[in-house]
């Protein structure tokens, strides 16, 4: 009797659970994850977004409950652009917003914006904010001066916080904005490239025309210091040749490693004859 009695309490309490877990699923939500519960009742009540998200964890729920997998983790949003500079230069680069849902507030965002939030109710602001703050720099500012990608992140990223995710009090932290390299497209660097190379050939040749201007003014200098030498001795031309011929002469005896016999009258055909006394 007992035996029968322990059996048919065990059979209705089996039965008890089955029915109340009859037409429920079990839905799994991973770490870093929420999950927003969306009530669709066949019959009886109004259904809607649940308030309270589900955790990380498994839990129960309606057959007719829509669940909504949302990441509450940082996420990075990459959006590319060719655009033109303030002078009208083409330049081309990508743009990053890293964000996340507010934890706990996700229920929030999928009620009032959905599960498609950023490309519905952000993108189109996040490019037009960068669009707009890139355009206030020149080409050669935004390519070579590295504290203007700096100011643009930190305009970009104020203006999000504020004229979009807080006037419109969407539940997604702002995490930083990210400007990569800006570039001019392929076919303006390889211009720009010819362009330095043609500049630094015409700077060569103008150094090159003042070594040569410069050289010459010192030749006329050098022609006018020794006419006014020959001059002042009272010497002709070919006096003035002699002497300096003289005076090449004694240079070279004295700058000499050995010591050298110079025969006068042989010194135009360069013949420099060693002392008596050297050896054979």
């Amino acid at each position: 009797m007992r035996n029968g009695i322990q059996a048919g309490v065990f059979t209705a309490a089996m039965l008890g659970v089955m029915t109340l877990t009859a037409g429920c699923a079990l839905v799994a939500i991973d770490a870093g994850h929420e999950g927003v519960m969306v009530e669709k009742p066949f019959f009886f009540g109004h259904g809607g977004v649940d308030p309270d998200p589900v955790k990380t964890g498994r839990q129960a729920v309606a057959l007719t409950t829509q669940v909504i997998d949302v990441d509450v983790r940082p996420i990075q949003y990459s959006e590319h652009f060719d655009i033109i500079s303030s002078e009208n230069a083409p330049v081309s680069f990508d743009a990053f917003m890293i964000a996340n849902v507010i934890e706990g507030r996700s229920p929030d965002l999928i009620s009032r914006f959905g599960p498609n939030w950023y490309v519905n109710n952000v993108k189109e602001a996040f490019r037009t904010m960068v669009r707009e703050e890139v355009q206030k720099y020149p080409l050669f500012q935004l390519t070579t001066d590295p504290t203007t990608r700096t100011k643009l992140q930190e305009a970009i990223a104020q203006q999000l916080r504020v004229n979009l995710l807080e006037k419109q009090n969407i539940p997604v932290r702002l995490n930083r904005v990210v400007v990569g390299s800006i570039l001019p497209p392929k076919g303006v660097l390889e211009q720009t490239a010819q362009t330095i190379i043609q500049e630094q050939r015409r700077i060569t040749m103008i150094e090159f025309q003042k070594a040569e201007e410069a050289r010459e003014k010192a030749e006329k200098q050098r022609g006018i210091a020794d006419r006014a030498y020959r001059e002042a001795l009272g010497l002709t031309a070919p006096e003035f040749v002699d002497l300096r011929r003289i005076e090449v002469q004694k240079e070279i005896v004295q700058h000499s490693p050995s010591a050298l016999t110079v025969i006068m009258g042989l010194e135009r055909m360069g013949i420099n004859l060693p002392p008596l006394g050297a050896e054979k």
